[in-house]
This record gives structure tokens, sequence and C-alpha cells, in this order.
């Protein structure tokens, strides 16, 4: 291990040590060995450190000497809380962890013929073949993705039968509460939607109150011929936590998969998002915004892959930070030799309201095909001056004009969602945070 690119996770090793045998599936033999494989890939490596291209804007080191430990599960939560976390109106299953582990109490399973929604440990007592070919994705997914392997304490999956389109969204909520400081949040979730199959889900992650977490919530996703998947997530965890979402995604010929992200909270947050596009005629739509200010950082990454010919891609960042706020945009989009006809579009904007701020924006494009369509753009820019001083003479004070140009900018990445109680909610969220910075 190079102590300049890498940090050692030694002391992760130790506390996994002796905590193993307590958690989740600590009775299934094959389980536990691959934990102990996971953590020991993970030491191989460790943590990412500045070096490390994928991570050189995202400053590890405090992870370098802390310990987020594992606790047990901390019992019920409040039933309001829960109330408070979910999207009214909807009537589909809902998923509630709390501090990583699965609460039974909170969680109601809407049975739906063709569907099955299990957590992780139970759909691994009962399909060891299957659920051990799941593992293999977060073996050769990088060292952090085996240290959530090695850890976790929950998780959920969700499978759709051929050609069976889910009635109602599923929310998942994850609430890391108050019980314990420095705790270590982490989830393993997988989804498989079959041939023809649809499903839409609704993920959301919140604290309620203060204390040090780290949170890993990873999720691999296969979509078969023709299926098509919608993922909402957006995370409003405290200032003193580090959020980390990753997803993998197989997309088949003729499959839609749409991933949209609202990134608010956090002292530190990260989402992956990692399409392969492995049949022709698939497509691929990301959307992301995320909001900082006071220490806050939000890092997106994004690695498209066109494998094969015809397929197409979009991805819509947006960027909003204020005094002290500092984010990073890597998207990087691979075509294939073979990988002809592709569409793939990118762009990244960057609103800056205070000159205190910091914007990082690294659009890639890795092209090895001849005919293909392929463009990104990328902009770091303060409020347009102009636009204010119309608003202004219309009226509007500054306070009130300058909410309106950010609440435009923002949701130009939320018109497409075609489920109104989601995007009240990110507008909501967003409106809610450019009132506190006044």
């Amino acid at each position: 291990m190079s102590e300049k690119n890498h940090f050692s996770g030694d002391h992760i090793a130790s506390h996994f040590e002796a905590v193993k045998a307590n958690l989740p599936g600590a009775d299934i033999d094959w389980l536990q060995s691959s934990r102990d494989e996971g953590m020991t890939n993970f030491l191989e490596t460790g943590i990412p450190g500045p070096r490390v291209e994928e991570w050189k804007y995202t400053n590890l080191g405090l992870l370098k000497s802390d310990v987020f430990k594992n606790t047990e599960a901390s019992g019920d939560i409040a039933a309001d809380v829960v109330a408070a976390a979910l999207l009214g109106g909807l009537n589909g299953p809902k998923v509630v962890f709390v501090d990583g582990y699965l609460s039974e109490t909170h969680t109601n399973i809407v049975e739906q013929e063709g569907v099955e929604l299990l957590s992780l440990t139970e759909f691994a007592k009962s399909n060891a073949d299957q659920t051990q070919k799941l593992l293999l994705h977060a073996q050769n997914s990088g060292s952090l993705s085996n240290l959530n392997l090695a850890m976790m304490t929950g998780g959920y999956v969700l499978r759709v039968s051929e050609d069976v389109k889910l009635a109602e969204p599923i929310q998942i909520v994850h609430i890391a509460s108050t019980s314990v400081a420095s705790k270590s949040l982490r989830t393993l979730n997988y989804i498989d939607v079959e041939e023809g199959g649809r499903a839409q889900i609704i993920e959301s992650f919140i604290s309620t109150g203060g204390g040090s977490n780290w949170r890993q919530n990873n999720t691999y996703v296969t979509l078969a011929r023709s299926a098509a998947l919608e993922v909402y997530q957006y995370q409003t965890e405290n200032s003193e936590t580090i959020h980390m979402a990753e997803t993998l995604v197989e997309v088949a010929e003729d499959a839609d998969f749409k991933h949209f992200s609202l990134n608010i909270g956090g002292k530190m947050s990260r989402t992956e998002i990692k399409p392969t596009l492995i049949g022709e005629n698939g497509n691929v739509e990301l959307r992301g915004a995320f909001l900082g200010r006071d220490g806050v950082s939000h890092d997106v990454f994004t690695h498209m892959k066109h494998m094969v010919p015809e397929c197409e891609s979009d991805q819509i960042y947006r960027g909003v930070l204020d005094k002290g706020g500092k984010s990073a945009f890597q998207g990087r989009v691979y075509v294939a030799k073979d990988a002809q006809l592709t569409n793939a579009e990118q762009s990244n904007k960057n609103l800056i309201l205070d000159r205190s701020a910091e914007a990082n924006s690294k659009p890639e494009l890795l092209i090895y095909a001849d005919d293909v369509k392929c463009a990104h753009g990328a902009t770091v820019g303060e409020l347009d001056q102009d636009a204010l001083f119309y608003l202004n003479s219309r009226g509007l004070d500054n306070k009130a004009a300058k909410a309106l140009l950010v609440e435009a900018f923002v949701s130009e990445v939320f018109d497409e969602i075609d489920i109104e109680a989601v995007k009240d909610k990110y507008l909501t969220l967003a409106h809610s945070w450019l009132e506190q910075g006044e």
C-alpha cells in the first residue's frame, strides 16, 4: 500500500474483528466468509487518498485515524419521525432503516404478485447461490465497496418479474438516530428487474439530530431487456455526517434507467453512479443538484460506459454554492470501439453565491468509436446581475429576486419528474436551504 495514495485501514480491521460475530447473518458461514474476504480486499488498498484521481476533490484524511463504530440495532424510533420522513399520498411499500438496521416495526411491505422485496439477510438465508453471486459485485468494485460488504448491517433485495409493473413507488427511508456518536451506517442493496418490468424507488437519508456518522449505501442494479427503473434519492443528513451513496447499473437492450439526486446535508457527501450499457438501444438519464455552504462539501462522480452500439445517455447536474461551500463534479463517459451511433450528453453548471465558495468540474470523454455524437459542458458563474436588476425593477427585493433565480436554476434538473410528491419535496428542500442562508 502506498501511503501517499491511500491511507491504512488497519484501525478499521481491528474494529471489524471485535464486532463481526454480532453482525447480521453471523450464523451463515458463507456470508461470514464473504465479509472476511471483503475486509481482506479493503486492506490491500485502504482508504483512497488525495492522489487517487477519482478522489482528488474528496478529503478522506479524517478517516485514517477515526473509528466510526458499528453499533447494535438501536431499537424503535418514534412513529412521528418516520411519518415526517415519508412522502404523503403514496400507498406503496415502505422500508425503514434505523442506524443501518431494518426496522420491522415501521416497514410495511405491500404484497404484489411478481414483486419480491426482502431484507438482504432474509434473502441470503434462502437464496445462498444467488446472494453469493450478487456479493461479487461488491468485491469487484473497489476498496470502500469491499469495506461496506464486510461491515454492512442491513440492506434490501428487490426483484421484479417479467412484464410486472409496480403499482406504486417504493419508499425507502434511512434514519440516523442520536443514540450513539461516531456510528458507521452501512447498507447493501440489490435490484433486479426482469424483461419488461417497471419499478420506481424513492430513497431518503435523514438525521434526527447531531452526532458524527459515516454512511455508506451501495446499490447494485440489473435491468433486463425492455426493463425500466427510476430512482429518486435525496439526503438532508446533519452537518457532522459523511455520506456516501454508490449505484452500479447494468442496462440491457431497450432498457431504461433514470436516476435523480439532491444533496443538501452532510459534512461531506459523495454520490457515485456507474451505469454500463450492455444492450443496444439502452437509455440512461442522470439528473442531480447539490447545495452547499458553511464547510459542506459535495462530490458527484459518474462513470458512464457505452459498450454496444445505438445507446443514449444524458447527464444534467447543477450546483449552488454559498459562503464556505465546496463541490466537485467528475463525469466520465467511455465509448468502446464497437459502440457506434452512441449519443452521449453531459452538462454541469455551478452557481456561486459567495466568492469564498469553490466549485470544481472535470468532465471526461474517452471515445474509441468513430460514428458517435458526444458532448459535454461545464460552467461556473455568479448570479446574472442583469436578471437580478430586472426582477428588482418589477418590485421584488434582493432576497426574493435571488431566491427566484436560484430556484429556477435548480428546478431545471427536476422538471421531468412525473411523481408530483417527489418534485414538490425536492423544490421545498431547495427553497428551505435558500431561506436558511439569509
